[in-house]
């Protein structure tokens, strides 16, 4: 045994004489010159789990830098780190320099040999006897448990696992619970079926079951006569039920809708173990009532994107109630032929019908639209309701909505489409909408989502009320029912859930606009088909958060690409990725990419589809992830036109007369495609 560690100490002592000779050089003065990386290398001996691009990530060495021998072995063990945090509790990792005195670099290798990656063979739980029996159950179900038997041990999943356990005890009562490190035991034996297993054992210290108590409310800088109770009916649990943490957590995000209110949290005031009760405290700061904010910002309408300034002033209390005014005057620009003004005034209710579930806006306004060939003036009135509904259902979320427009609508030349002479014209069409959305959602992040899928049911209807008011007030109106439903997926490509680095996210859009009844328009005797109106009703394709090979509103087997049709279909496929989250520069840290593969297109009905003029685009693009969401630029290619023209040149991209400066489109935009 001795001869042994004689072996391998005689060995460190060699390597590092030969280290020392070799990576310091002096010239004639006796200076000192330093080596820079010019590759790093990891290499296999045997199996191979992770790709070596993602062992790179873990490093700090970099290629370019000065080799520091201090950083190198500290670059072994974060491998080691990696690899035992992943269940190779044996992989060996060895080391190779390779160095070029006459460039003055060196080629660092990393040679891992992996050895057995250790599953779980025994899983218990220590210390949960004393709770209730329902709670128990809740974090006995197999299908929640985050770790089974036979499965790969991970030091992130285990945690993962501690967490869950943890919330649902916080969650039923035990609000002072606790976790022990876990207890882990590697089986060493020459038994072939316990090989490679591992033992572990959970450790919580539940403690007292406690109830909620008294919430003293306090308000501080009282200046607007906010009530206590305008802050007691936020709350979302009540005295004497049992403690739920995340009931605490739902009642400060109802809080936070009361803008007047800075910061308010509801902290523990004390805890009275005699009586098992919890007292809670709100210290409420009431803020400025008045605001004025200048807004910069960039925004996405119709699929065609927008920067622009603004000027918004805000009543934070308006009438009472938690109430909030906001009155904004807002320039969108695309384009010198492409741009928009809106004056609009928003009030939003948090609390309605007594229900702190429901909430409600009213938007009123008025809108001018200014493109290349119409001026469109349109006067809105919209009331929207929203219920939320428990976590737990499918449907997560209702948005009930009223929409009434009173559009003027101005041609400014003649224009020929479909073989068919418009000539210009001014019309006036009043538009009643009502419509209803029910949402699920699960994604778990909005800057990044990488788990759960987001799905919405949107039906609208247009004559009900438009019918009604045509005959009363002798005005033209469309009359339709639409229905839109819209999907989003995310898959964690990713061994852990924290700073999640790439995801596969996926997108399936239909949409169809069912018109009924005579959606003609006359204009000093002419007739005129809606669509040739700009009206904001139907489906448009093309964008950079759609068919992202063509410009916004160019693609569509309809009359006029600007103003859309009446079916649509649209679907993505895009890999994203973050690689530098591990990196200590703070710039380059927040960098991403994406590739992506878009299909689909409109048509003027469904009857009209055609499974050879789905419209195929597929490119990548950069991302930077910011507070406000991410700002992308990203390059999408035609790679099947199904209306290429005689600008396209053909319908493939490589096909024969293809025209390459029409097969590509730079777009841009703000926060992710979806």
């Amino acid at each position: 045994m001795i001869n042994k560690y004689y072996k391998y100490f005689l060995s460190f002592v060699i390597f590092i004489s030969v280290f020392y000779k070799s990576s310091v050089s002096q010239d004639i003065n006796g200076k000192q010159t330093a080596y820079e990386i010019d590759e790093i290398n990891i290499k296999f001996k045997g199996l191979k789990t992770f790709d070596e691009s993602a062992l790179t990530n873990l490093l700090a060495s970099k290629d370019g830098d000065p080799f520091d021998m201090e950083t190198y072995m500290k670059d072994v063990e974060r491998l080691k780190k990696y690899y035992f945090d992943n269940g190779f509790f044996d992989t060996a990792v060895d080391t190779n320099l390779s160095f070029n005195k006459n460039d003055e670099e060196v080629i660092l290798n990393f040679i891992i040999r992996e050895n057995i990656r250790y599953r779980y063979y025994k899983i218990s739980y220590d210390g949960l006897d004393s709770i209730e029996e329902s709670v128990k159950l809740l974090i006995d179900k197999p299908e929640s448990k985050l770790i089974r038997t036979g499965s790969f041990y991970n030091k992130d999943t285990i945690k993962m696992e501690v967490d869950r356990v943890l919330n649902l005890l916080f969650n039923n009562g035990y609000a002072t619970s606790q976790a022990e490190l876990p207890e882990i035991f590697k089986i060493e034996t020459n038994n072939k079926d316990l090989q490679g297993k591992v033992n572990i054992t959970f450790v919580f210290n539940p403690r007292l079951r406690y109830l909620f108590g008294p919430t003293k409310i306090t308000i501080k800088n009282q200046k607007y006569d906010l009530s206590k109770q305008d802050i007691a009916r936020e709350l979302t649990y009540s005295e004497n039920q049992v403690y739920n943490k995340s009931e605490v957590v739902n009642s400060e995000l109802n809080l936070a809708k009361i803008t007047i209110l800075e910061n308010p949290r509801i902290v523990i005031d004390k805890i009275d173990s005699l009586d098992k009760k919890i007292y809670f405290a709100i210290n409420a700061v009431v803020g400025y009532k008045y605001n004025l904010t200048p807004e910069l910002y960039g925004y996405e309408i119709e699929n065609t994107f927008y920067v622009g300034v603004g000027l918004a002033f805000s009543d934070n209390y308006f009438f009472g109630g938690g109430r909030n005014l906001t009155t904004r005057g807002r320039l969108y620009f695309n384009s010198f032929e492409n741009n928009r003004l809106v004056f609009e005034n928003l009030i939003y209710q948090p609390y309605l019908f007594n229900n702190r579930n429901i909430s409600g806006n009213w938007n009123i306004g008025v809108e001018y639209r200014l493109d290349e060939m119409s001026n469109v003036t349109q006067i809105k009135n919209n009331f929207n309701l929203s219920y939320d509904l428990p976590t737990y259902t499918f449907i997560n979320r209702i948005n009930a909505r009223w929409d009434t427009q009173n559009q003027r609508i101005i041609l400014k030349e003649d224009v020929v489409q479909d073989s068919v002479l418009v000539q210009k014209f001014d019309i006036n069409i009043f538009l009643s909408l009502l419509g209803v959305t029910f949402i699920h959602n699960t994604t778990n992040n909005i800057k990044f989502p990488s788990k759960g899928n987001y799905q919405s049911f949107d039906f609208a209807e247009t004559g009900l009320l438009g019918n009604l008011a045509q005959k009363i007030f002798n005005t033209q109106t469309l009359k339709y029912f639409q229905f839109t439903n819209f999907n989003t997926a995310y898959l964690n490509l990713n061994n852990t859930e924290v700073d999640v680095s790439s995801v596969i996210a996926g997108k399936v859009l239909g949409g169809i606009i069912l018109e009924y009844g005579t959606n003609a328009f006359f204009v000093n005797g002419t007739e005129i088909s809606s669509s040739f109106l700009p009206t904001e009703t139907k489906y448009l394709c093309g964008g950079s958060s759609s068919i992202r090979g063509w410009g916004a509103r160019q693609l569509g087997i309809v009359a006029d690409k600007e103003i859309g049709g009446n079916f649509i279909i649209e679907n993505s496929i895009e890999h994203r990725t973050r690689p530098f989250l591990e990196s200590s520069n703070t710039y380059i840290r927040d960098l991403g990419f994406a590739t992506f593969v878009d299909f689909g297109n409109v048509w003027t009905e469904i009857s009209k589809f055609k499974l050879n003029e789905v419209a195929l685009a597929a490119g990548g693009g950069i991302r930077y992830y910011t507070i406000i969401g991410a700002i992308r630029l990203d390059l999408g290619f035609k790679i099947y036109d199904p209306q290429p023209g005689p600008v396209g040149g053909s319908n493939w991209l490589f096909g024969s007369g293809c025209n390459y400066g029409d097969k590509y489109t730079v777009q841009f935009g703000i926060g992710n495609t979806f």
